[in-house]
């Protein structure tokens, strides 16, 4: 009995996650029916350049990027964490087709083989993220961060991190260049509230475009200011509108 109710606690997070990822895909299909991306099979690329993240806790749904500023090994990082990713899902989809055939053994089979999978995924996007943020940042001042090519938790993490040392070296302001990839409507709607619990936990102001365009101008000992520009960011691209952060 112990090992029956093992069985279903390991088959049972891997439903949990398998379905976090399909409503995450149903998610997407909504947004490319929208006019942002185009559905051809799987999920490929049409405009430039755009990750979606579709969970803090499931991970990403990729699509290959090729800008200058990559190097073979963050293409070579991200396309392993993509074919991880697939792994994962199908071992999670097998997973609960044989927990629905009772075939206990084969589900905890399958979803302990697609936490592996999740494993070498989550190890090789944070490769890509160590990688892409080293050259995008070595030479730049210290209360200055370009996020480009990074997830919105890749970037979110990063961000906390130069908030606690400009915070600590009493600077009084930092300055965020926001990769292309996270302004998307997807990559919008989870950087919102990122952004947001930054800003109350640090109390800091936000303001957008300065001191260039495509740039978060982050002021200590201000208060938190006013953030409606989120919310006019998110109307343009709903709207499918240019978003005025790049």
């Amino acid at each position: 009995m112990g090992n029956t109710q093992s069985i279903g606690q390991v088959v049972e997070e891997g439903i949990h996650v398998y379905k976090q990822v399909k409503q995450a895909q149903e998610q997407q299909q909504q947004q490319q029916g929208q006019g942002h991306y185009q559905q051809q099979g799987h999920y490929q690329q049409q405009q430039q350049h755009h990750y979606t993240s579709e969970s803090h806790h499931v991970g990403p749904t990729y699509h290959q990027l090729k800008e200058e500023h990559d190097d073979p090994e963050y293409t070579r990082l991200r396309s392993l964490a993509h074919e991880e990713a697939e792994k994962r899902n199908a071992c999670y989809q097998r997973s609960q087709e044989a927990y629905h055939n009772h075939d206990g053994a084969l589900a905890k089979e399958e979803s302990n083989q697609g936490h592996r999978h999740d494993e070498l995924m989550k190890q090789y996007n944070k490769k890509a993220a160590d990688l892409v943020y080293f050259h995008k940042n070595q030479n730049r001042p210290p209360n200055e961060i370009d996020l480009h090519g990074l997830f919105v938790q890749e970037a979110s993490e990063r961000v906390d991190e130069a908030l606690r040392r400009c915070e600590r070296e009493n600077y009084d302001h930092l300055v965020i260049i926001v990769g292309k990839g996270l302004h998307s409507p997807g990559q919008i709607a989870k950087l919102k509230p990122a952004i947001i619990e930054l800003v109350q936990k640090y109390k800091v102001r936000c303001e957008p475009n300065r001191p260039n365009p495509g740039c978060l101008y982050i002021e200590f000992g201000k208060g938190t200011g006013d953030l409606s520009w989120l919310d006019r960011i998110t109307d343009k691209l709903s709207k499918n509108d240019v978003c005025t952060i790049m």
